[in-house]
């Protein structure tokens, strides 16, 4: 179990990197969203900790970067 808490952990990392930015349609993409998804399901019923999806938090960031240029 805690193998599978740790591949969770590493398939939905917090941090958003200007790759994963300019990389949007592939992180963001119906295939590794489902599989973020069942990693941050997983995390949250083992743990208790709700981690976003990154494609929101790209979302987010690039909202707030063009309203700030």
């Amino acid at each position: 179990m805690l193998r599978i808490a740790a591949l969770c952990l590493l398939m939905t990392s917090c941090t958003v990197s200007e790759d994963m930015i300019a990389n949007k349609e592939l992180y963001c993409s119906g295939l590794y969203k489902g599989i973020r998804s069942v990693g941050r399901v997983a995390t949250e019923v083992t743990t208790g900790v709700a981690i976003p999806d990154v494609c929101d938090t790209i979302d987010t960031i690039v909202e707030e970067d063009s309203e700030g240029k």
